[in-house]
């Protein structure tokens, strides 16, 4: 089936955009120039251009031009992966900032869920940032018992995620999603603006049949997005 030109027009751009022939930030061929190179009209080339930017592929600037967006940060939804990688993946710089190390006292919730024997649990709050943008705020409960040199780490260097999988790799994991309005605290350390939603994702892993942490991960709806990708094989 032949697709109409408009349709050649954005798969081309594409193309260029995930050959990094036009990177983030860069400003592509304007409507007049993309239609005579591909023997269009300029409203052929306006209508591939819109649907790029209807789909968060390219931006429009007011009186300057048209660019390539940078791409929304984003993490598999059936896989946990450490969120240093997953940003590195993208040639991002990754940063951690520790706002809380506390030992407390778990309440019944927290206790029920880690299976808690003694009345200690570990908490921390941490700020990932994507190239200085905050991208995420963990809030973790850790297993005291389980991982006593929990809070003896440096999480500005090293995740927690990634320690906690040296210690007891991962075997299972209960993860929900939903949408919520963040706190005035929330929306400071993410640098959302009013209106704005954030994901929160829950998640609780567990080590060869033990609970050994209860994750609460904020994200800004409006730079971070979830994915998935499931292959049955018959």
């Amino acid at each position: 089936m032949k697709l109409p030109k408009y349709r050649l027009i954005s798969n081309e751009i594409k193309k260029k955009i995930s050959a990094s022939l036009w990177k983030a930030g860069s400003q592509i061929p304007s409507e007049t120039e993309l239609a005579n190179h591909f023997s269009a009209s300029r409203m052929t080339a306006r209508k591939a251009v819109e649907e790029l930017v209807n789909s968060g592929v390219l931006e429009r600037v007011a009186s300057v031009g048209t660019f390539v967006k940078e791409p929304a940060a984003q993490s598999s939804l059936l896989e946990i992966r450490n969120i240093a990688d997953e940003i590195r993946s993208r040639g991002h710089v990754h940063k951690m900032t520790v706002l809380s190390k506390l030992t407390l006292i778990p309440n019944d919730a927290i206790a029920f869920t880690l299976s808690l024997n003694s009345r200690t649990v570990y908490k921390i709050i941490i700020v990932h940032s994507e190239n200085e943008q905050p991208i995420q705020l963990e809030e973790r409960y850790v297993n005291a018992e389980r991982v006593p040199l929990f809070l003896q780490q440096d999480f500005s260097k090293i995740t927690a995620s990634e320690y906690l999988n040296s210690i007891a790799p991962v075997t299972e994991a209960e993860i929900t999603v939903e949408a919520v309005m963040p706190t005035k605290i929330l929306k400071h350390n993410l640098q959302v603006d009013d209106g704005v939603p954030c994901l929160k994702v829950t998640r609780i892993t567990h080590s060869h049949g033990q609970p050994i942490c209860y994750a609460v991960l904020y994200h800004p709806a409006n730079r971070f997005k979830l994915t998935s990708h499931l292959d049955i094989n018959a």
